[in-house]
């Protein structure tokens, strides 16, 4: 049975998975296009909202370059 990826990810995790530098990475997470949730106290990141986020950057690059047919 293949291991279950984790779905909660820290702060650190983020610039390599979205390949992005950090003040970038902060820049997503002060205009709130990336949420937080604190569990005990600690921070985390929903690997969801991850994918949820990289789904409508491909949303919208595809209506500015749409492919031709």
């Amino acid at each position: 049975m293949p291991a279950q990826a984790r779905r909660l990810l820290q702060k650190s995790d983020l610039p390599a998975l979205l390949q992005l530098p950090e003040p970038k990475v902060q820049w997503l997470i002060d205009t709130k296009q990336i949420r937080s949730i604190l569990i005990c106290g600690e921070e985390r990141f929903d690997t969801h909202e991850i994918d949820r986020l990289i789904a409508t950057y491909q949303q919208i690059t595809e209506r500015k370059n749409p492919v031709d047919q």
